[in-house]
């Protein structure tokens, strides 16, 4: 059984050796301002300099985050760049984002050109994620020392998210939402950026300004839990607003593909975030549904043939069924189901962690152990590329295409070997 010391071992090694190596040599762009994401699955080649603002913001919480613990003496310095580096470096990205980026009604551009100075070619205007992601790199700088004035646009953007979720006009990009349905995805996000925030404020020893607004957008995700151990990720709202019943939606029950189909990578993500925004608040009132939902989505996403997680599941497990309509999300849930992603596996092996090891749930630790081991074993680059190479066939071998952006993004596996340093007990 992998015991937390050894992982967070191996964790550290990851951050210190090959991870922030790559991205502290490649990533920061010196000259322009903002960071480099756009690279092969296999870190490279650069395949644009384009700047998508969905991984600026998050590039920006990396390094803020990396700063800190560096601080604290969890990671060495990796190459020349100690805490207070890292942090000049977040902030220049976070001053590129503000002034290039950042809307005055609370919304960011969805890619920019290298210098920042337009918006790029081909792309959509705006997407929620992005917008949310760059509020979490802001938050975090304010969070880890730099200026409180960083708060303000943060606030902007939390409340211009909230209000366009809600209404179901907020813009999801790269995937759009089937009609007639409402997504577990946009409130997963904006739970997240109003934790980072609330954590921010109360480190800062100021009011947490938005504590109402966190404790419902909590309920929300948890609305979504399908009364078993799993989450519905796209449940049918009954009839779409234009009165036809909803596409992928047939019949009453929600039968089609997009009802049925789950995400167990989002699930997981979810319940660690959920459990964080609980200890915030001082509300427990759903702990045990979420710590009870992490080993039956470990075991709802498992693949018993060749180890690791799917991308998609159907709700019963295995490949998703269902009849499904014409939109571009159903032809990627039945395309790519079977793959193996990076961020999925660090996102799971970060929440069974935090079950295992924080709230005493043997049965997450025996997950752990299982997927933690798959995931060493498969990601890394290694002779077959630079970094991690994040995205796999169902037998582990590279996949060389895009998934939802042409990025290469550190978030992910960088925010969840770091939370695994931190839980254990050097």
């Amino acid at each position: 059984m992998t015991t937390l010391e050894s992982a967070a071992v191996d964790a550290r090694d990851q951050l210190e050796q090959v991870v922030l190596p790559f991205w502290l040599a490649h990533g920061i762009d010196h000259e322009r301002g903002g960071f480099h994401t756009c690279f092969d699955n296999r870190g490279r080649t650069q395949v644009s300099g384009d700047k998508f603002t969905w991984s600026q913001g998050r590039f920006v919480w990396m390094l803020a985050r990396a700063a800190s613990l560096t601080r604290a003496g969890l990671l060495r310095p990796v190459d020349g760049f100690d805490a207070d580096a890292l942090m000049a470096c977040a902030t220049r990205g976070a001053d590129f984002l503000e002034k290039y980026a950042l809307r005055p009604d609370g919304t960011c551009s969805f890619a920019l050109v290298r210098d920042g100075s337009a918006e790029a070619a081909g792309h959509p205007a705006r997407s929620v994620y992005a917008d949310l992601f760059v509020a979490m790199g802001f938050a975090e700088i304010a969070r880890q020392g730099g200026p409180q004035r960083w708060l303000e646009p943060v606030r902007l953007i939390v409340d211009r998210a909230r209000e366009d979720i809600h209404q179901r006009v907020a813009p999801t990009p790269p995937y759009t939402i089937p009609e007639g349905h409402r997504a577990f995805g946009p409130h997963l996000i904006l739970l997240n950026a109003l934790l980072v925030l609330s954590e921010a404020e109360r480190s800062l020893e100021v009011p947490i300004s938005r504590r109402e607004a966190l404790a419902s957008e909590l309920d929300a995700v948890m609305s979504f839990h399908d009364g078993g151990h799993g989450f519905r990720e796209m449940p049918p709202l009954g009839r779409a607003r234009s009165g036809a019943p909803g596409e992928g939606s047939v019949g009453p029950s929600g039968s089609g593909l997009v009802a049925t189909h789950r995400v167990p990578g989002h699930a997981l993500e979810a319940m660690w975030i959920a459990l964080e925004a609980m200890d915030l608040l001082g509300d427990a009132t759903h702990r045990e549904t979420a710590l009870a939902s992490i080993a039956p989505l470990c075991e709802l996403g498992w693949d018993g043939e060749h180890g690791g997680l799917f991308r998609y599941v159907d709700e019963a497990g295995g490949p998703p069924t269902g009849v499904a309509g014409v939109s571009d999300y159903e032809r990627l849930v039945q395309t790519t189901w079977d793959t193996k992603l990076w961020w999925v596996h660090t996102e799971a092996a970060a929440v069974a962690a935090t079950a295992a090891w924080r709230y005493d749930r043997p049965e997450a630790a025996a997950w752990f152990d299982r997927i933690w081991r798959y995931t060493m074993s498969t990601f890394p680059g290694g002779d077959e590329g630079e970094e991690w190479v994040q995205i796999r066939n169902r037998d582990g071998s590279p996949r060389d295409e895009v998934v939802a952006l042409p990025v290469k993004d550190p978030f992910h596996i960088t925010r969840n070997l770091m939370q695994i340093v931190e839980l254990a007990p050097w």
